[in-house]
């Protein structure tokens, strides 16, 4: 029920909010600097006080355009940190995030995100980290740890998993991402570091049941 335009005017970004319910005008306008270090914030209408006024979906669009200068990458993705190994599984609506983190949830195990994830690098390693963007799994924590794997997920008959590299794995990487597409500089970051995480972390397809086998097949991969 939500929707958000991007102008650029003056120098500076115009961020707004537009419901696509109401015959009223948009209530929330974000005035951002060029180099997005400052802002200002506008709300018209009826606005209720306990409304977040940078809530969904300006905030992750915010968070685009902050992470394609050079900063990350935001993913479809369920995040897992199984003890200190970080498994990152990106799947697009339907493929299964939410239930690969009901599979996972157990005692030694924190679910980061079922729907939303970022990764950055940090002093020469990949890492991810979690954020308050949840699917269906409300579970969620703000920790990041290094990524150690990498998984595209699909349901299937039987726990399976093919690797992925180059080209293919790039493109996968890309798919399942939120690109800044009105932006050639930042969409040549996003390709640049797609490239990179092809390059670094192991990529796999990965084909599962709905049940706790998942685990220990992971693990051993």
């Amino acid at each position: 029920g939500q929707t958000w335009a991007l102008f650029k005017c003056a120098g500076k970004y115009i961020l707004q909010n537009t419901s696509l319910h109401s015959e009223i005008s948009p209530s929330r306008f974000l005035f951002l600097a060029s180099d997005l270090k400052t802002g200002d914030l506008y709300v018209t209408g009826d606005t209720p006080q306990d409304v977040d006024p940078l809530g969904y979906p300006l905030n992750q669009v915010l968070w685009i355009l902050l992470l394609s200068r050079g900063r990350g990458l935001l993913f479809h993705a369920c995040g897992i940190d199984d003890d200190g190994k970080g498994y990152l599984f990106l799947g697009n609506s339907g493929d299964g995030k939410s239930t690969t983190a009901k599979l996972w949830f157990a005692p030694g195990i924190t679910i980061l995100n079922d729907d939303r994830i970022i990764v950055r690098e940090n002093k020469g390693q990949i890492w991810m980290y979690g954020t308050p963007w949840h699917g269906d799994f409300k579970e969620h924590s703000s920790r990041g740890l290094p990524l150690h794997k990498i998984f595209f997920l699909r349901h299937g008959r039987k726990n399976a998993c093919k690797a992925k590299s180059g080209a293919e794995a790039v493109s996968m990487l890309l798919t399942r991402s939120f690109p800044p597409f009105w932006d050639r500089e930042g969409m040549a970051f996003t390709i640049d570091f797609c490239q990179h995480l092809a390059g670094t972390i192991p990529c796999y397809e990965l084909t599962f049941v709905r049940d706790g086998s998942i685990i220990d097949f992971v693990r051993n991969i």
